[in-house]
């Protein structure tokens, strides 16, 4: 028997993509926008603080660095996807998840890629889950003995702090309720 994997759902993940410091900068920035602008995201059920629509990291000249090294990740992984194509970040926010925070099930269209990268992440903060493309469209496999990469419905990560996790923007993905005592700070992009 031969197996053919047709359609699997790819995340690109980089760790340690900016140094200690350069990641304290980037709090530290982040910390002062979260002073100055108001909440964003308004049409969420959930109440996480985010300057999606108030605030856009692209057009402040102080994160071009961390825009630049999205969209320089993005294009290695479209360039793993067979795409030559240069994409470059739209729009980016940021995100403070506190103790009692989540965030629903959602995808970001108009978009090819997206992106989430890690500037914080405490202990007990919420993990960040992916879904099957394919659910809720057909009824699950059953008597599954073990779950895997290829049978799983949605998967889940604790990425450490300094980590990139790029992905292809129609995939479903959420935060759980967080216990952090911290803040969980988070960036996220759109890339089209």
């Amino acid at each position: 028997m031969i197996l053919h994997y047709w359609f699997p759902t790819v995340l690109y993940v980089k760790e340690n993509l900016f140094s200690d410091a350069e990641n304290e900068q980037i709090k530290n920035l982040f910390l002062n926008v979260l002073k100055n602008y108001e909440k964003g995201g308004k049409n969420w059920i959930s109440d996480v603080y985010n300057t999606l629509g108030s605030y856009n990291l692209k057009n402040d000249k102080n994160f071009n660095f961390l825009i630049e090294k999205v969209n320089e990740n993005v294009n290695l992984f479209a360039k793993e996807l067979q795409s030559d194509y240069t994409y470059n970040c739209d729009d980016g926010w940021i995100n403070l998840y506190n103790a009692g925070d989540y965030q629903e099930w959602h995808t970001h269209s108009n978009s090819i890629f997206s992106a989430v990268y890690f500037v914080t992440n405490p202990e007990k903060s919420g993990k960040l889950y992916f879904e099957n493309p394919y659910e809720p469209d057909m009824l699950p496999l059953k008597n599954v003995k073990n779950y895997n990469q290829v049978n799983s419905l949605n998967c889940s990560y604790n990425f450490k702090p300094k980590t990139l996790v790029i992905f292809r923007s129609n995939v479903k993905h959420m935060v759980q309720k967080c216990n952090n005592e911290t803040p969980r700070i988070t960036a996220a992009f759109n890339i089209s």
